[in-house]
């Protein structure tokens, strides 16, 4: 991090200050700021950066402190918090900043922005502990989808970590299943592998705490490497009642760095014995341009071997379509935000119609998320959209119970 030291130094005086109840520590990212640069220069990027700072102080009060602790990150350090709900406020109200254009060389330019905060005392003594909440609330408000987060006073996140790995080690995660139907038949084609974690000691995990953590503790590697082995096994299982059916697996952006990656899938699908054509792969916009030349490699190492690439949450990440000619991909799925409001909203009808008829140009099947009433299925099926799930077609469910269902249909 960029001003680590200063920005501890803020902390510290605002924390030692026997005036003030409390202390917040924020953390504000604009999203997708470097391909930003590479698509307008750095130069207009720069003078971008300054706007969004300025305008940021504007949002704040002379007691607080902003500190640039990236390209177009900051940190900010809230004093004289009555109570965190005042730091929850402060995050919303620089968010706002967000709404209207930036102007920059004549353009107008639309950002979107994410933030994570932590309160002292409630979430660490240390500005090392506040940081690290702050950041950990900034990863869940992206990978949730939410503008801003707060850290979960609850966590011990040291020892979570250690469960985890403990977890990874002696293989106590499991594997559910979702059902994805193919829509003109209703006819159940392919599964979603979706990784789930109860822990003994502390009950059902939630996968986005999990998973998140694993992405920011270095556990991608060993989370992926687990989910691709357990998901083919279980997958073997139910191939011995349908040859046919595929399994859609998520791989994270953080394992593409991992060495070996491609020969730990390839030796799991022989493993398994399974046909790679029923392998489909899942990765989001976002996590394919974090590295867009690695991505691209892994990507076509492993469409090569005959495994299939998916778009995930398509439509929700990256706003430019060129990463379309470089990747090798063949299915697209339609986030469920266009297809939860597809029914009532005209215009998300629309933008689910032309992902459809964009799969189909480019050669691809289209799938759709997040279908939860027969409305929605009837609407998606009409449009020609190829695949879908969602708690209407089927839930999340065990082996067995899914093993149950295929005995049931043939």
């Amino acid at each position: 991090m960029l001003n680590r030291s200063r920005l501890f130094e803020r902390i510290d005086e605002a924390t030692q200050n026997g005036n003030s109840p409390s202390t917040g520590v924020l953390l504000l990212r604009v999203d997708r700021f470097h391909e930003l640069c590479g698509f307008l220069g750095y130069e207009i990027g720069d003078a971008l950066c300054d706007e969004v700072r300025e305008r940021l102080c504007g949002a704040l009060r002379e007691s607080d402190w902003l500190v640039p602790v990236g390209d177009c990150d900051v940190a900010v350090v809230l004093s004289g918090l009555i109570s965190p709900n005042h730091a929850a406020l402060a995050a919303q109200r620089l968010l706002r900043e967000f709404e209207l254009p930036f102007e920059s060389d004549g353009r107008s330019i639309k950002l979107q922005a994410h933030v994570g905060y932590s309160v002292f005392p409630l979430h660490g003594q240390r500005p090392e502990d506040l940081c690290r909440g702050a950041e950990r609330a900034l990863a869940i408000a992206r990978s949730s989808g939410i503008d801003w987060a707060m850290a979960d006073e609850s966590e011990d996140e040291a020892a979570l970590y250690q469960d985890l790995r403990h977890a990874l080690m002696e293989n106590l995660l499991h594997v559910h299943f979702q059902p994805v139907i193919e829509l003109k038949q209703g006819r159940l084609v392919g599964v979603e592998a979706l990784a789930r974690w109860d822990c003994p000691r502390r009950g059902s995990i939630r996968p986005d705490r999990f998973i998140t953590l694993a992405e920011q503790t270095g556990l991608a590697g060993e989370l992926t490497r687990w989910s691709v082995n357990a998901a083919l096994r279980e997958h073997a299982r139910l191939r011995a009642l349908d040859p046919d059916l595929r399994c859609s697996i998520n791989l994270s952006s953080k394992a593409f760095p991992q060495a070996g990656l491609v020969e730990q899938i390839l030796d799991a699908v022989a493993l398994w014995d399974t046909p790679p054509a029923s392998v489909v792969l899942e990765v989001t916009e976002t996590a394919m341009m974090e590295n867009p030349e690695l991505s691209a490699r892994v990507l076509q190492r492993l469409d090569h071997a005959g495994l299939r690439i998916a778009i995930d949450d398509f439509g929700k990440g990256y706003s430019s379509l060129s990463y379309l000619k470089h990747f090798p991909v063949r299915e697209l799925k339609i986030d469920q935000s266009f297809v939860r409001d597809a029914g009532s909203d005209p215009r998300s009808a629309r933008l689910v119609s032309s992902m459809v008829e964009l799969a189909h140009h480019l050669g691809m099947e289209a799938v759709a998320e997040g279908i939860e009433a027969e409305g929605s299925a009837t609407l998606l099926r009409e449009m020609g959209c190829d695949r879908a799930q969602g708690y209407h077609l089927g839930r999340p469910m065990p082996t067995e119970s899914l093993l149950d269902l295929l005995r049931k249909t043939a």
